[in-house]
């Protein structure tokens, strides 16, 4: 039998491409793992972070150096199409404070239901555990090839992801019969990754969180929430600056960027003078109640930075000295370290590299050169910031390569 479309793989890409189809086909989705959708139900912590609010034009500055190649196809289908189309189809959607969107219900599995559910009403049919051996084109069939079966479509739309989180299937194993193909194949890294530093200090600190800490690394400043985990840094505020740090680079962080470090330090040694408070309820009350900042430190972490600068929390704030307390306000203001690795593909959340955009038509996500051979999502070289710009990416894509494949323009 020869189907009019086959998808190969049932990721975020993959299941959005089927789910947008604008009437049934007769066609397959080939998944390599025994389930769909495995990295879609990890996306925000398994609440789903679908998109991002604000304009589209926002986004493009999201995406790195390859933003403005994508712009086009994000506008085709923007993000408040992502939020009609979840709507449309029972998942009501919500923006939070920070302009994220996530399903009311927090629940990825609605997601992933509303997608394989529109998939199999547009005539699509999931083959599990799957993986393909290769891919052939003669006289506009391709024969792909899973085992010891074989499948051939008119149409075929590859959405294989990148290398991220290898467990889910997102392990890049259909690169190599792609460069096979001639495809010209863009370095593959991790992207979105923590970041592990020399003489990390907080390993008893691991969960505690700033929403609003700013991070610099090779004049590259990004502020945004931060996460301290028992082995290194983590949170928006790194993932998104990891793409420009490098091992051996030095990173900074500002664990509280609403002051200067001097006007900090004045008003901390005027509370201190003459205070029969404790130094920890000192600094704990003026972070606290700290109108220039959004945020407040935790006890916990103050009580490490007091550590570090060797000044004991329960000595009366009075007794301080002023070296002691500069060097408080410095490891608030500007701690700095050497980076020693960064995260791997095992946690990292999207892949930098993949299929060269030059090998694509973005007009239409179309190979240009296979005919009715279509991409979609993680498997090219496009990776965005985290706060749902990357599940945006898969979604548009997604939505073009499809309608493409369809011929509706």
């Amino acid at each position: 039998m020869i189907y009019d479309l086959i998808i190969i793989g049932a990721g975020a890409a993959g299941l959005f491409a089927g789910a947008s189809l604008p009437f049934p086909v007769s066609g397959l989705i080939l998944e390599k793992k025994s389930a769909p959708g495995r990295k879609l139900l990890m996306s925000g912590s398994g609440q789903c972070n679908l998109t991002h609010g604000g304009s589209i034009k926002d986004f493009i500055p999201h995406y790195g150096k390859n933003g403005a190649q994508i712009r086009q196809v994000l506008y085709r289908f923007n993000n408040l199409s992502v939020v009609d189309f979840f709507e449309s189809r029972g998942v009501p959607i919500f923006e939070r404070e920070d302009e994220k969107y996530f399903p009311k219900s927090l629940k990825s599995q609605d997601v992933l239901s509303a997608l394989t559910g529109a998939c199999s009403e547009n005539g699509l049919k999931f083959v599990y555990s799957s993986p393909v051996d290769s891919i052939a084109h003669h006289e506009g069939i391709y024969n792909v090839q899973c085992g010891d079966r074989s499948y051939e479509s008119r149409k075929l739309i590859i959405a294989t992801g990148g290398c991220s989180y290898p467990a889910t299937g997102s392990d890049g194993s259909l690169f190599h019969i792609l460069k096979g193909m001639g495809l010209e194949i863009n370095p593959l890294t991790p992207a979105l990754v923590p970041i592990f530093v020399e003489q990390y200090p907080y390993e008893s600190l691991s969960g505690i969180s700033f929403p609003n800490a700013e991070a610099s690394v090779n004049s590259v400043k990004n502020r945004d929430a931060l996460l301290l985990t028992h082995t290194c840094f983590s949170g928006p505020a790194v993932l998104n600056l990891s793409r420009n740090a490098h091992a051996g680079d030095t990173i900074a962080f500002n664990y509280f960027p609403g002051k200067p470090e001097d006007i900090i330090y004045k008003e901390l040694h005027r509370l201190a003078n003459g205070s029969g408070k404790q130094l920890l309820s000192v600094l704990y009350e003026y972070f606290k109640r700290n109108p220039q900042a959004a945020t407040e430190l935790p006890k916990r972490f103050l009580e490490a930075v007091c550590g570090r600068a060797g000044a004991d929390t329960a000595e009366k704030a009075s007794r301080i000295s002023p070296a002691q307390l500069k060097s408080i306000v410095g490891f608030i203001v500007h701690d700095s370290y050497r980076i020693r690795k960064l995260g791997g593909n095992e946690s990292a959340m999207v892949t930098s590299g993949g299929v060269a955009l030059s090998e694509i038509n973005m007009k239409t996500m179309e190979s240009v050169k296979y005919k009715d051979l279509f991409f979609a999502g993680e498997v090219l070289d496009v990776d965005g910031d985290t706060g749902g710009y990357n599940l945006q990416f898969a979604f548009s894509s997604g939505c073009l390569a499809a309608r493409s494949a369809l011929g509706i323009s």
